[in-house]
């Protein structure tokens, strides 16, 4: 019956990996090293030291027996029988160099007078396998073996250990203490464990433990292995332990870690700091049932780990057909962990339609990055068409960051979705990216066209750019634009461009365009909505955005809601709209905060009014240009809340503000706006307000003030002065 059972299983890979092995460019014919044993499945016997052409042996492991430190066993296909299956186990214990990509034949076969040539590498045309017998190649020692074109299947690591932990690992390969180098093989259908009847298997493919950085993994198909067939398993294609290896330029598709549980479908590492680039990581799982983790790679370390210009798409965390809110997949692509704190360098990789559940609870579709210290770098990738969950509950559609210190930067996250729903509902939050605790920095990014929940009823979606939930990471010249809370007709949205939960995050110099909470019953915050935060939203330009809402809508640019002590700072709040209340800014809920030197202007859309204040709030407003609303500023919880402003420029509004506010020290105009709402040369705001402590630059990170005052609003104009050009002659 396992046997059977294996079988097909190969049958099956084997036949995906027709397709993979296009994927990967093999050596072309080639001066290749002289042979120093020689090895021919048909009309040949092991009867001698194999190191006679014409004379050589039947089996790779006689001819491993017979090898020094340093030979080359050439093994070959015949030329007229074709390709051949060696049904072996290999026992490896020096440094010897296996080579797969041979021709042989012989003219006499009575006195096995046998020729061998060259030939461009083909691995299927020399198979090794282990036929469920036990691993294909097991390599022990100091050693420095190469193991170079071959189809390497069939291997099970049931009952064979390997691992500090006792667990059964290394399916195909299983290397220990050793330095090897394999390249140009395919390897598939292998299993750490199969029936699993002893401990866990691991590494169903490759198991590398203590391996240096001069162990190289290249150019290899890795296709259709398992780490552990019954339940939780680690590194369906490769597992790396304690070891530096560098992994490249290979391609590693449709693995599985476990049949439940599992960690890295395509990669697991385990301590040790390896190098993972230039890899096709396509179609791994790390499992079905619950506390699945890492569908194309998985690290869990203390020690730096590089993962850099590789493909990863397709790949899934958990893929599930259910599972418990409790034990969420995460990390459909790239899974990340410090133990407890780690630092990873992850740049320049495509992370593209990865999914952290396909029915479950999922967090970072794309990337989940946890316990990562300040010198981790994630910069310059690009997640795209990524989705947290393919079911009713999913956050961090393109990258969800947990608790970690480290540096996003230049990355392209588009087209990404936390949650889709389903029937009845759902949840989603942070389409684009979910920070979670932690104070790193988030910076230089575009974060374009996600959406926190799709659905098509009800539903909640929150953050459709980025979702900031009890942190004090800095968010700053970031890109978050056309982004969506929710989509269903009958779904709440909050927070467009970003929603900020509980924390103190600083919110800077960003470009928040575009944005909508989408059109479903309440929509509230188009650009931001702040809830029990006390952020520093600062020299930002915050243009475009809608909150939209069918029985409520609020706060076109930002809404704010029981937020302790919040800071709107020298920032443009332009052609934003609310349908209801607060098309510029919506504040209410018990918030405390100032507005100071913001230009504020053309939010006449909806509501029309600059900045809605309600709900016993309190908020003072310094140096600020409001122009061209309804309703420059309403109070309207008048005897409740609170609005006093100071040093503003009023026009162009219909009417500057409603009863319960108080203004004093106008400013009058005219404001000379440019169309990129910077102060003209004849702009009144320029040396008009007061000075503040702490405000010492303008919102393009300009001095403040540049002449004898602050100017108005959130630009400091530079007011240049042409001196008369002194030509010098000479002689």
């Amino acid at each position: 019956m396992k046997f059977r059972r294996l079988s097909i299983a190969l049958l099956f890979g084997i036949g995906l990996v027709i397709f993979s092995l296009t994927a990967t460019t093999y050596r072309p014919i080639q001066a290749q090293a002289t042979c120093d044993r020689y090895v021919l499945g048909i009309d040949a016997s092991d009867s001698t030291d194999c190191s006679d052409a014409h004379h050589p042996c039947r089996t790779i492991q006689y001819a491993i027996d017979q090898a020094i430190d340093g030979d080359t066993i050439c093994v070959a296909k015949h030329s007229l029988a074709g390709p051949l299956t060696y049904n072996e186990t290999l026992a490896i214990t020096k440094s010897i160099a296996l080579d797969g990509a041979w021709d042989a034949m012989c003219v006499d076969p009575s006195n096995l007078t046998c020729s061998f040539s060259a030939i461009p590498c083909d691995p299927a045309n020399v198979t090794i396998d282990a036929e469920g017998t036990g691993r294909v190649i097991s390599i022990t020692g100091d050693i420095t073996p190469t193991i170079d074109c071959f189809t390497i299947t069939g291997g099970d690591a049931d009952g064979q250990g390997g691992a500090p932990s006792g667990s059964n690992v290394g399916g195909g390969i299983y290397a220990k203490d050793a330095a090897p180098i394999i390249v140009n093989n395919v390897i598939t259908g292998n299993f750490g464990c199969d029936f699993c009847t002893a401990f866990l298997g691991h590494g169903g493919g490759i198991y590398l433990l203590n391996a240096p950085a001069t162990s190289i993994v290249s150019g290899n198909v890795i296709a259709n292995n398992m780490g552990n067939n019954a339940a939780w398993g680690r590194g369906g294609g490769i597992l790396l332990e304690d070891s530096n290896a560098r992994i490249l330029h290979n391609t590693i598709r449709d693995n599985q870690a476990g049949l439940s549980a599992g960690d890295g479908g395509g990669i697991a590492v385990l301590n040790g700091s390896p190098l993972i680039a230039d890899n096709n990581i396509l179609f791994n799982a790390a499992g079905t049932g619950v506390m699945c983790n890492g569908g194309g790679i998985f690290v869990w370390s203390s020690t730096p780990t590089t993962i850099e210009h590789n493909l990863i798409q397709g790949n899934r965390a958990m893929n599930d057909p259910a599972a418990t809110a409790l034990m969420p997949g995460r990390g459909g692509g790239i899974f990340y962990s410090g133990w407890p704190t780690g630092t990873a360098i992850i740049r320049d990789n495509t992370v593209l339609a990865n999914v952290g559940a396909m029915r479950a609870v999922g967090l970072g579709g794309g990337m989940y990055l946890s316990g990562l210290d300040a010198a981790s770098n994630i910069s310059g990738n690009t997640v795209d068409d990524c989705n947290a969950s393919f079911g009713f509950e999913g956050y961090g559609g393109g990258l969800y960051l947990n608790d970690s210190t480290a540096d996003v930067t230049g990355n392209t996250v588009t087209l990404n979705i936390a949650a889709p729903g389903d029937a009845t509902g759902g949840h989603g939050d942070g389409g684009g990216i979910y920070v979670n605790g932690g104070n790193g920095l988030v910076a230089g990014n575009t974060i374009s066209g996600n959406i926190g929940f799709v659905g098509v009823n009800n539903g909640l979606g929150r953050g459709g750019g980025m979702v900031i939930s009890n942190s004090l990471v800095t968010v700053q010249n970031n890109q978050i634009v056309r982004n969506t809370a929710a989509t269903a007709p009958s779904a709440a949205g909050a927070g467009g461009g970003v929603w900020v939960y509980q924390g103190a995050p600083q919110i800077l110099a960003n470009e928040v365009l575009s944005n909508s909470t989408g059109g479903g019953l309440i929509g509230t915050g188009g650009g931001f909505y702040l809830e029990s935060a006390s952020p520093d939203v600062e020299r930002n330009t915050i243009r475009g955005n809608r909150a939209i809402g069918g029985l409520w809508s609020r706060g076109g640019g930002v809404r704010i809601a029981f937020s302790p002590a919040f800071t709107l700072t020298n920032n443009i709040i332009a052609r934003n709209e609310a349908r209801e209340r607060g098309s510029g800014v919506a504040i209410a809920a018990t918030s405390l905060g100032t507005l100071i030197h913001n230009t504020i202007a053309d939010n006449a859309n909806g509501d029309g009014i600059g900045v809605y204040v309600n709900s016993n709030s309190q908020v003072t407003l310094y140096n600020n240009i409001i122009i061209s609303h309804t309703v420059g500023i309403t109070n309207a919880d008048v005897g409740n809340a609170t609005v006093g402003a100071k040093y503003t420029l009023f026009e162009g509004n219909a009417t500057n503000y409603g009863a319960g506010v108080t203004s004093t020290d106008e400013v009058a105009g005219p404001a000379a706006l440019l169309a990129d709402y910077h102060l003209g040369s004849g702009s009144g705001a320029i040396n008009h307000a007061v000075s503040l402590s702490g405000v010492t630059d303008d919102i393009d990170g300009d001095p403040r003030p540049i002449g004898p005052a602050p100017d108005v609003g959130a630009d400091e104009v530079w007011l240049r002065v042409y001196l008369p050009l002194v030509v010098r002659q000479y002689p």
